[in-house]
């Protein structure tokens, strides 16, 4: 018979007893079979010294171990004598003899079979896995591992039940929050894309609003609302129609309340069409206008000779030499080597993408960057290659380029962020124009060291005047220059000539507000008197005691992203122009005009002000104010948030998975742009849990 070693305490030895009155004695060599006997007084009382002193009286061959072993660490092992098995010495898991490992008192509860089912979904949507994953011998091996009972249901029942459950689940949480947003002001993103890999169209609707999470936090929210098919055409009627059906589903039980949004798309008239038609007020994307008027300053024109440095032809040739770099392996091992002689950083020549304009400005960028390197290899190219490789004049004219586009890249960056307000477009509109006036007049800027060349100056003017026909626009468009006035960091820097006009629409919003809630309450408040507030320095600390106004500055990060940095400065400018001297000195009268008058008369706020905060913090004494503020500043400046999302869709599309369902399509994306993230603190859509199906 052989020897038993239990290094295990003697508590753990008890959680190990099958039923109360038996424990374990030794087996026999032969069968391997547990045989029980019993101790019932010991155990009746939980003694676990006269447990002890039983083992050792009647059982001295047990070896009982001291300590907390902890419950993953017990083993029961077996030595055999000399004359079996050679000596060798075997070891035997709880595992191996069907005995479950007992578990600490950590305060964790085990996750059912239904909670680990929804978490498996959760990362087939998250992590693009394709269905088959849960039939991969791998996923199989390491769920056996972690929960040898958890059955693995099959990829039919992940797709046709467990991720419609979490898409309801989170469909539902979502309307949830739809139905809780501050004054219900819902704004709304769409744009159409069309898949190669799967050879359907989608149409997208995202949703942005604010949401105020305490007595003073606020934040930004924004989720999708649906990614339909839309194969028959691309018609405005067409397109309406799937508008018209997502918004019903969304939005039935107060589309009255939900229609005040704006409706952000491009410049398309069939996009205009549809948003009119479906009762929204259009807002065109700044991100597309931007790109317009870039691709407006760089095309070539009819009239330029050949002769000349054609700036399309240049931003060609350069297209050309990062695509061989790209196809030649022996080419690029050259770049390399040229780049570790001149003390380069190894970076690869990047080729731009024909729809996205920021694509051609970084491959000119990183042809500036590494121009020594490609200039020092050209006699060693082919001759094909050798010869587009730029002069010194030339190269003088790309570095020129990059730095008369650098503005636009930075705005479209600025006002492509998540939580970039709508605020921010005149500024930026102000800002593009100023430069382009400056480069015009024959000022050149600070990184230039000469003049600039023809080709250079070629592009300033075009640039110049495609900004007057695409972006000056905005300058008289009255939702831009109303949400920049209700900016607290601008108020009247963005319009000192007209100021009294913008002024006073703001007003007239103001008394409609106010008229529709003395209809609604039957009783109209009066005003609360303005406290006494103290004025923020540029650093951030107040001038005066009193009540801080820390609360407008939550976000503590805001000047350190480059985006906020440029935004920074361009308020700067404005602030310290000729033109913005004007101060808000209008005369008071016994209206809502009066609320405006003393938004005014307050110094604009510094650039960490958060806006969402400061009207939160001024809703009791500028109830009116603070709605129509709410409304214009709520509203996202660009649809980029649609594009972002047929990112995900091209994630989930891909040439392996061309025959998905595109219901089974919108499911996936549909939870990965909405499920919230794992860790705590962050924006969460879907917390508290999301219930499927049992499997």
């Amino acid at each position: 018979q052989k020897e038993l070693h239990l290094p295990l305490s003697l508590g753990e030895l008890k959680l190990l007893l099958g039923k109360q009155g038996t424990h374990f004695c030794p087996f026999t060599a032969k069968t391997g079979q547990f045989v029980r006997a019993r101790v019932a007084f010991y155990l009746r009382h939980l003694a676990t010294s006269g447990l002890s002193s039983h083992l050792k009286r009647h059982h001295p061959s047990i070896s009982v171990g001291g300590g907390t072993a902890s419950p993953s660490s017990g083993s029961i092992s077996t030595q055999s004598s000399p004359g079996e098995d050679g000596g060798r010495q075997t070891q035997s898991t709880l595992e191996d003899w069907a005995i479950p490992l007992p578990r600490k008192k950590t305060g964790e509860t085990l996750l059912t079979p239904q909670q680990i089912t929804q978490t498996v979904g959760e990362m087939i949507a998250l992590d693009h896995h394709p269905f088959r994953l849960v039939e991969q011998e791998g996923f199989v091996r390491l769920m056996k591992r972690l929960c040898p009972r958890y059955k693995i249901p099959s990829r039919h029942t992940f797709s046709r039940k467990v991720i419609p459950g979490l898409y309801e689940g989170c469909k539902e949480r979502i309307s949830q929050m739809l139905h809780s947003a501050m004054g219900g002001h819902i704004h709304f993103t769409s744009d159409i894309w069309s898949s190669l890999g799967g050879g359907h169209s989608y149409l997208s609707l995202t949703a942005h609003w604010w949401e105020k999470e305490g007595s003073m936090d606020t934040s930004h929210r924004w989720a999708l609302l649906a990614l339909e098919v839309v194969d028959r055409d691309h018609k405005a009627e067409t397109i309406c129609s799937s508008l018209e059906n997502i918004m019903g589903e969304w939005m039935q039980y107060r589309p009255e309340e939900m229609r005040r949004g704006f409706m952000v798309t491009d410049a398309g008239k069939n996009m205009i069409k549809v948003v009119e038609s479906a009762g929204f007020q259009n807002v065109s994307c700044m991100a597309h206008m931007l790109h317009n008027t870039v691709k407006e300053g760089l095309k070539s024109t009819e009239e330029q000779p050949a002769s000349n440095a054609n700036i399309a032809l240049l931003i060609e040739r350069c297209r050309k030499i990062a695509g061989y770099f790209h196809r030649s392996i022996k080419a690029a091992r050259q770049l390399r080597e040229r780049q570790s002689l001149e003390g380069l950083p190894q970076h690869k020549l990047l080729q731009d993408v024909s729809t996205r304009w920021n694509s051609t400005f970084k491959m000119l960028e990183r042809m500036v960057e590494q121009q020594k390197a490609v200039h020092g290899i050209s006699l060693t190219l082919v001759v094909p290659v050798s010869k587009l490789v730029p002069n010194k004049q030339e190269w003088d004219t790309i570095s020129q380029l990059v730095d008369i586009l650098k503005p636009f890249k930075h705005a479209t960056d600025t006002l492509s962020e998540s939580k970039a307000l709508l605020s921010q477009a005149v500024p930026m509109v102000l800002r593009l124009r100023r430069h382009l006036e400056r480069l015009g007049a024959g000022r050149t800027l600070d990184s230039l060291a000469g003049p600039l060349t023809l080709p250079a100056q070629e592009v300033v003017r075009r640039l110049s005047f495609a900004v007057r026909k695409c972006l000056e626009p905005l300058l008289s468009s009255k939702v831009h220059m109303l949400a920049a006035l209700c900016d607290p960091r601008l108020k009247y820097n963005v319009c000192p000539k007209d100021f009294t006009v913008w002024k006073a629409q703001l007003v007239n919003l103001v008394r409609e507000v106010f008229a529709a809630r003395v209809e609604e309450t039957g009783t109209a408040a009066p005003l609360p008197e303005m406290p006494v507030t103290p004025s923020t320095s540029a650093s951030g600390e107040t001038e005066s005691p009193g009540e801080p106004v820390g609360l407008c500055h939550r976000d503590t990060d805001l000047q350190q992203r480059p985006g906020n940095v440029f935004f920074a400065e361009t308020v700067a400018i404005l602030a310290c122009s000729e033109e913005s001297s004007l101060l808000a000195s209008a005369q008071k009268v016994d209206s809502a005009e009066c609320s405006v008058n003393r938004y005014f008369e307050e110094p604009p706020e510094i650039i960490s002000c958060d806006p969402l905060a400061y009207w939160a913090s001024r809703e009791h004494m500028w109830p009116d104010l603070s709605h129509v503020a709410r409304q214009f500043l709520s509203c996202p400046p660009t649809s980029v948030q649609s594009e972002r999302v047929f990112s995900l869709a091209g994630d989930v599309v891909t040439p392996h998975r061309s025959l998905l369902d595109p219901q089974t399509v919108e499911k996936l994306v549909f939870l990965k742009a909405n499920l919230p993230p794992s860790q705590s603190g962050s924006s969460s859509l879907c917390s508290g849990g999301i219930s499927i199906p049992v499997v």
